[in-house]
């Protein structure tokens, strides 16, 4: 990936709910990709040799790209491509790119919307569709089901597992740390404090939304998880067993308790696994977390 979809991919995080309203060209739009490739939501067929029945769909997280999800050496190898290997039937695997900064709830009816013309012209009937979403991804995924089910769209019927890697389901403490920050450089009176806190405070709708986990646009919804659906939930920790830096920062940037969605109200969960050593980048491409996933789906 060259160092300008990076570049994007960052700013897009920062600022990405303000250059989509000013129509900047830097405000990534929200495409499927297939070993780098857009995949055309009309016409899938144009960009995937060999379609199957089965569909992974990866979708990266704040300021990242669908590469987070490569392998080390092995740039067409993901989670998705070794469910796919493991299964009889094999499956077809997409990743999601798009603009993070945005808020959740938007993207999440983005990629719903989207998911509804992928699978409507898809070259063959898709019997089984997995989703996957690390860090932000996983909170996309939870807010394009909500909007799916509400819609009625035909995708949410094909759709079997949801798995959540890394994911702030109840906030970031990062984000929290930034919005506490800020309010606290605000209030103070020396002018070049207010201003660091002003700064602090022009982070994108889509950080924002990090500090509690929002995926609805009401501030502090609580949405359940689809019904009828397995659900997975991998952890991350930075430390080994009882290592007191596990409760200070989780993964790095999420912690276990969020993760899990300990405040979202008893979430029936197919599977959950934590992985000590893992932080929250290696959580996207780790061999461990692969046989895990592989175990779950196949």
């Amino acid at each position: 990936m060259s160092w300008q979809h990076q570049t994007s991919a960052i700013v897009s995080g920062f600022i990405g709910d303000w250059l989509e309203a000013q129509g900047n060209p830097l405000a990534l739009p929200m495409t499927f990709q297939s070993l780098g490739v857009k995949v055309p939501e009309a016409s899938p067929a144009a960009a995937v040799a060999d379609p199957k029945a089965t569909l992974i769909v990866l979708i990266h997280g704040l300021m990242e790209l669908d590469s987070v999800w490569q392998f080390s050496g092995q740039p067409d190898a993901n989670y998705g491509t070794r469910v796919g290997d493991e299964l009889a039937t094999g499956a077809s695997t997409l990743c999601l790119r798009y603009n993070t900064g945005r808020p959740i709830h938007a993207n999440g009816q983005t990629l719903a919307d989207g998911l509804e013309r992928l699978l409507g012209s898809w070259p063959v009937p898709v019997e089984r569709l997995i989703l996957m979403g690390h860090s932000m991804g996983g909170l996309v995924i939870r807010s394009a089901c909500h909007a799916g089910v509400g819609s009625g769209h035909r995708w949410v019927r094909a759709l079997q597992d949801c798995v959540y890697i890394g994911s702030p389901h109840d906030g970031s403490w990062l984000a929290k740390g930034a919005q506490a920050s800020a309010r606290i450089l605000k209030a103070l009176p020396r002018d070049y404090l207010r201003v660091a806190g002003e700064v602090i405070d022009l982070r994108s709708d889509g950080i924002r939304n990090l500090t509690r986990g929002d995926i609805l646009a009401g501030e502090g919804e609580l949405a359940g998880l689809v019904p009828d659906v397995r659900h997975y939930v991998v952890c991350g920790l930075l430390g080994r067993k009882n290592n007191p830096v596990n409760a200070l920062f989780g993964d790095a940037l999420v912690h276990q308790s969020s993760a899990r969605g300990e405040r979202q109200g008893g979430w029936n969960l197919a599977g959950e696994a934590s992985f000590e050593g893992i932080d929250h980048i290696r959580l996207a491409h780790h061999g461990a977390v692969a046989e895990q996933i592989v175990e779950w789906l196949v």
